[in-house]
């Protein structure tokens, strides 16, 4: 029962609500609510406050917090030795990643994961932004772009370089662009409305930026659509290699003004700090920087130069 307040109190100082340690936790807030007030009782201090919506720690909470947080990840991680949970992948494995990304390569990274160690059971959360690790209880998240600064370790696993793509027939109508500012009087399919106010930014064969306002055209939200409508030749498209790399393969795409590259986004497998991390989101890990490796479209450590 004792571990059972202290694990309360320490979701709550981390989230900085009852409501959202309830809800990392599956329980009820009221509770969370019982957990934290017995643990004050039995300390004879109060450890948090509420303001407004928010739940803080107190100053005798705060080092209460600091130091209780350090005493159960040593008894997590000793928990861990003992049970041979940080060799062995056995338990729940929680996975996000971009939806596009997540159909086109995880699902099946975590199906072969799986045949491997059927041990490990798993969730794949896909969502179009990044989804909280911690309310969500996720352990490993997928994420291509610089991340924000934040407490979560990640790995880099690859760069995502994005090219600017058309159909043949789309080129034989309306004509190739030899030039950046050729693409002003092109179709673009966008990958989102707001990209129509947005330049679009390049880098030219002597280095020097180059800024190409675009206007006219569609907005898909989805790259697997996106690609459709490219093929079909409803415009030009700015985009990431590996959704294109196959299709630029058959012919049914092209690169457009290939000699101008654009910044490469990279892609990082992040998961939550911990003393002892358990076999089956390290391994996982591992098994993800394997995987990515053989996909056509994205640039790895060991990709041949």
């Amino acid at each position: 029962m004792k571990k059972a307040c202290e694990v309360a109190f320490l979701k709550v100082v981390e989230l900085g609500s009852i409501r959202a340690a309830a809800r990392a936790l599956d329980q009820d807030p009221s509770g969370i609510s019982r957990r934290v007030a017995q643990l004050e009782q039995r300390l004879g201090a109060k450890l948090v406050e509420r303001r407004g919506n928010a739940t803080i720690a107190t100053a005798q909470g705060q080092l209460y917090y600091e130091r209780l947080s350090s005493i159960i990840g040593q008894l997590e991680a000793l928990e861990a030795e003992v049970s041979g949970e940080d060799l062995v992948p056995s338990g729940l494995l929680r996975v996000t990643s971009a939806i596009d990304f997540g159909q086109e390569f995880v699902a099946d990274w975590l199906l072969d994961y799986r045949r491997k160690f059927a041990d490990v059971e798993f969730d794949l959360v896909l969502a179009s932004g990044f989804v909280d690790m911690t309310q969500n209880g996720i352990d490993v998240a997928l994420r291509v772009g610089e991340l924000p600064d934040s407490r979560l370790i990640a790995k880099k696993l690859a760069d995502v370089p994005r090219v600017l793509v058309a159909s043949p027939g789309y080129l034989k109508r309306k004509g190739t662009p030899w030039h950046p500012g050729d693409l002003q009087d092109h179709e673009f399919v966008f990958f989102s409305p707001t990209n129509r106010q947005q330049p679009l930014r390049l880098l030219g064969p002597d280095n020097v930026p180059v800024r190409v306002q675009r206007s006219g055209g569609i907005a898909i939200n989805a790259v697997r659509s996106a690609v459709n409508a490219v093929v079909a030749g409803h415009g030009i498209h700015c985009g990431p290699l590996w959704a294109f790399a196959p299709h630029i393969a058959r012919g049914d795409i092209v690169q457009v003004l290939p000699d101008y590259t654009q910044r490469q986004l990279p892609l990082y497998a992040v998961r939550q700090p911990s003393n002892v991390v358990p076999a089956r989101i390290s391994s996982f890990i591992n098994h993800v920087a394997e995987r990515v490796k053989s996909v056509e479209g994205l640039i790895t450590s060991d990709a041949p130069a």
